[in-house]
């Protein structure tokens, strides 16, 4: 609290005590019955304001005080004052505080056991998947070639329900561990493999080994979004090329293929929740979910994605993970 906050919230006392200040000394100056030495009227007046000052101090320091105490309250410390009206305060506080604390604890457990529903629910589809697989060697090449690819994109589904699950649970923990980004780029591109050979699209992967510090199943995560989605905004015969670069602030890894673009329109919105644009509603069932998860765990693990396009030329997605992002800077996700 600041003094000049004092003086505007007791104005009404200061100029009570200013007015009666003025009136007394006019008194004194024009009565004919008192008698008006000059000093004993200038002593008289250092007293008022001496003791006007004093009671001044002594509010603004009490005042100040108070205030004090109440911010420490709405931190969350309880010690009680003498003080009544900072004490109602205090407990209204604190009753406020224990109704947020028990909502917010129903909150988590039902957004747990929703996730752990879900997880059980997506394992024993991946099991199903896994046994229609089996039964699909059976058939003829041809006849089964549509279906696995069907097949392998309902899998790539049911595992996005399992990581869009895992970015929204209230206690999501992000483990730092020494990621090989090629690694995890190389098994991105064999669970979307099937995509690429059915469209006979080639792959060419120029990019230079490197370790990081974050999240490996994220890490997974963010590269299989985008290579699949390059899968399917790119034409038969296409190309991606993925190559990596290096400076003294970051290392870059360029995905870009030779799709059918973004529409200029549509560039600054694909990582909004639930936008599909103009390709996602013409060309593929898209949800608009995928790039927007991507986007926001790159957020929380420091990576910087950005996107460049051209209409009926090319996408290209740029990572780029900075070399101070390290362990200290990987933070779990914010609610």
């Amino acid at each position: 609290m600041k003094i000049i906050d004092y003086m505007k919230i007791n104005k009404v006392w200061l100029t009570n005590n200013i007015i009666i200040f003025i009136i007394t000394n006019c008194i004194v100056y024009t009565s004919s019955t008192i008698n008006k030495a000059f000093k004993d009227i200038v002593y008289m007046d250092v007293l008022i304001l001496l003791i006007e000052f004093i009671t001044f101090t002594y509010g603004f320091i009490k005042e100040k005080n108070k205030y004090s105490n109440i911010l420490k309250f709405n931190e969350g410390l309880a010690n009680k004052t003498n003080d009544f009206h900072l004490n109602i305060v205090s407990n209204i506080l604190e009753k406020q505080s224990l109704e947020y604390l028990k909502k917010e604890e129903s909150l988590k457990n039902n957004i747990n056991g929703f996730e752990d529903y879900i997880t059980k629910w997506v394992h024993d589809i991946k099991m199903n998947i896994s046994i229609v697989d089996l039964l699909l060697e059976d058939l003829e090449e041809d006849e089964s070639q549509k279906i696995i690819s069907e097949m392998k994109q309902m899998e790539f589904s049911v595992n996005q329900v399992l990581y869009v699950t895992r970015a929204n649970n209230y206690n999501l923990d992000v483990k730092s561990e020494q990621v090989a980004v090629g690694d995890e780029i190389r098994k991105a591109i064999k669970m979307n493999a099937i995509f690429f050979i059915n469209k006979n699209i080639e792959i060419i992967l120029e990019a230079e080994g490197f370790n990081i510090i974050s999240d490996r199943k994220w890490i997974h995560y963010i590269f299989s979004q985008i290579i699949n989605n390059s899968s399917k905004y790119t034409n038969e015969n296409g190309q991606l090329h993925i190559l990596s670069k290096e400076d003294s602030k970051a290392y870059y890894l360029h995905i870009k293929d030779n799709g059918i673009g973004i529409p200029k329109e549509d560039i600054n919105r694909i990582f909004n929740k639930g936008f599909t644009g103009k390709n996602g509603r013409t060309r593929t069932k898209s949800t608009g979910i995928g790039l927007y998860y991507a986007k926001k765990m790159c957020n929380n693990l420091n990576i910087d994605l950005k996107v460049e396009s051209r209409e009926g030329e090319y996408t290209e997605f740029i990572l780029s993970f900075y070399k101070l992002a390290d362990y200290y800077n990987v933070t779990p996700m914010s609610h």
